[in-house]
């Protein structure tokens, strides 16, 4: 990633903050402001958003998501409602109940579990997944390019043995990889997969796979991995990411690299993020929005896909580990 990605990052956060999140609660308080877009009219939107629990990379989406959105239906009065879950299954569960009943113009929705728990709920109002992994391994669409029901939106998904290549070039290289995911998680259960089938085509290196069962299981996760894996790379899941802090703890003590393909970069101990730009997909998921709100069926309208793998180094971790990334992720 060139530098002006981890500005946007720290502005994303930034930016959120002065927006405020409102309703973080089974139901839904909300948050009014006006813009425009001649495209989309005139008249009111409500927008409520849906997040499975609290990290920065659902902080970066939702802003971008926001603030794109409210660009573009200039001259329309956009309300937004925020609900979070805290990643608790049966708040995921109640949160859906309430706003399958609600007013919205449609819902957007960030983390699988909360996509699917919607979907399964509401079979009537739009909704917009952000950056979902694998929305037809999590059966919420028949197809990316041709959803087939009620949900649309963005994908994050980055193809493991792509992260593998980027990795190979760290000096030095990495041969025991370790990750720490939740079992549960659709998004995840594919992703790990994925990394199984890649690394066994990579001669020379393995795989130690650590599970948690939410977010009080992730330090415990991180500790179980010391002296099995000399790399530590964490994939898109929820409950994780709500504790990355701990793991990069964890692997900064030990002198582990530690590598997210989502989240902050500069939380201490984490080397690098490598991945998606959220920022980008959390825009274009407002781009699919609003061609739902023109009338476009989100049946028929495209996932939006990730571009190019960016780097975000953190370079006090750098330092510290005495390890080398390729000149590209230096910007």
């Amino acid at each position: 990633m060139k530098l002006g990605a981890t500005r946007r990052r720290r502005m994303a956060g930034a930016l959120l903050g002065a927006i405020g999140m409102i309703g973080v609660i089974a139901g839904c308080g909300s948050s009014s402001g006006s813009a425009t877009s001649s495209s989309a009219g005139s008249g009111t939107v409500k927008v409520n958003i849906f997040e499975v629990a609290q990290a920065d990379v659902v902080t970066t989406l939702e802003t971008a998501f926001k603030k794109e959105l409210t660009a573009k239906l200039a001259g329309r009065t956009v309300s937004y409602s925020v609900s979070n879950a805290n990643g608790d299954p049966s708040l995921i569960q109640s949160i859906a109940r309430n706003l399958s009943r609600s007013n919205s113009s449609l819902i957007a929705v960030i983390g699988t579990p909360a996509v699917i728990a919607m979907a399964q709920q509401d079979k009537t109002h739009p909704i917009i997944a952000l950056a979902m992994g694998d929305p037809v391994g999590g059966k919420v669409a028949d197809s990316l390019d041709h959803p087939g029901r009620n949900v649309t939106g963005t994908i994050d998904f980055v193809d493991p043995a792509k992260l593998l290549g980027e990795l190979a070039k760290v000096t030095p290289a990495p041969r025991r990889i370790g990750t720490i995911y939740d079992p549960s998680n659709e998004n995840s259960q594919v992703w790990v997969a994925q990394l199984r089938t890649a690394i066994k085509a990579r001669p020379g290196l393995s795989l130690v796979e650590a599970t948690v069962a939410g977010a009080g299981d992730v330090q415990s996760a991180a500790r179980s991995l010391v002296g099995r894996t000399d790399t530590i790379l964490v994939g898109p899941d929820a409950a994780v990411a709500s504790g990355i802090a701990a793991v990069g703890a964890v692997a900064l003590s030990n002198k582990i690299p530690l590598y997210l393909t989502s989240g902050d970069a500069t939380t201490s101990g984490v080397l690098a993020t490598l991945g998606p730009s959220y920022a980008n997909l959390g825009s274009q998921g407002a781009d699919v929005a609003v061609k739902v709100l023109d009338g476009a069926q989100p049946a028929v309208t495209p996932f939006g896909r990730p571009g190019a793998l960016e780097w975000d180094v953190n370079h006090s971790t750098l330092g510290a580990l005495g390890v080398t990334v390729p000149s590209a992720a230096m910007g």
